[in-house]
């Protein structure tokens, strides 16, 4: 017998000096084994077939003027590589609250509070100081932070956000050339809890306005806007992708994490 029969307590060849022939129990043992490596190999093969081509629904969450103008137009991208994902993306200023495990990830601006998510660093939030030809015609421009004092200023404001800023938005940060930084309290005309609608009121000459680069880069290259300021640097806002910490991350998160970094770090 061998170590294997005597394991199963039944033999699985019959032996004599001159040939070696299966027993019915052999073959059904055979047979067995056969099945259970066949459906491994399977396994494998289904196994490597979702890491190399992965599918499913991811629920995202970001902030409105990164998503509209940032990830969105990236979103046919991410289908070329990936057409098996699809992404429900929800385009909001508020935070999200991942204990409701509604939502897979999320941008998010600002320093972050909430150690329990993983936080992987994106390119800077860059807001541009401007205001259109018509405004500037008519009230001039400024040539230090302090004349924004004298401006007609229009402010962005998230409440969400604010604590993750550390400052209230009607008070602007500057950073002049020798190091030092510039705090403007701007007399705000109005406070408007979205950038885009911010934009379009500065492109019409109402005032002037921080607004996301990202906004506003094709109205600065076509003249709609003007920068103002630009040998003072205007801080820029960290921007993060978060989600919760997992050992086996699903690997459609894998694929999305990985686009985005490549894409916007």
């Amino acid at each position: 017998y061998t170590l294997l029969e005597g394991e199963l307590g039944a033999v699985l060849l019959m032996r004599t000096t001159r040939k070696i022939s299966i027993t019915d129990y052999g073959v059904y043992y055979y047979k067995t084994c056969r099945s259970i490596f066949d459906l491994l190999h399977e396994s494998a093969e289904v196994a490597s077939n979702v890491i190399h081509n992965p599918e499913g629904v991811l629920n995202i969450s970001m902030p409105r003027s990164f998503g509209i103008f940032g990830f969105l137009p990236t979103l046919e991208k991410f289908y070329r590589i990936h057409p098996k994902i699809r992404v429900d993306v929800s385009i909001s200023d508020s935070l999200v609250d991942f204990s409701e495990n509604r939502f897979d990830a999320a941008v998010r601006l600002g320093v972050l509070s909430d150690s329990s998510l993983v936080a992987r660093p994106l390119r800077p939030y860059k807001l541009v100081l401007c205001a259109s030809p018509a405004y500037l015609a008519r009230k001039g421009r400024p040539a230090t932070p302090k004349d924004l004092i004298v401006h007609d200023c229009i402010a962005t404001y998230f409440d969400e956000y604010r604590t993750a800023w550390n400052t209230l938005q009607n008070t602007w940060e500057f950073l002049c050339a020798d190091g030092e930084f510039i705090k403007v309290s701007v007399p705000a005309r109005m406070q408007v809890n979205d950038a885009q609608g911010v934009c379009i009121m500065v492109l019409s000459g109402q005032g002037i306005a921080l607004l996301p680069e990202i906004i506003v880069s094709a109205h600065l290259t076509e003249g709609r806007l003007i920068e103002l300021l630009p040998d003072y640097q205007i801080p820029s806002r960290p921007m993060s992708l978060v989600y919760r910490k997992n050992s086996l991350m699903p690997f459609k998160l894998k694929a999305f994490i990985g686009f985005l970094m490549d894409e916007f770090s």
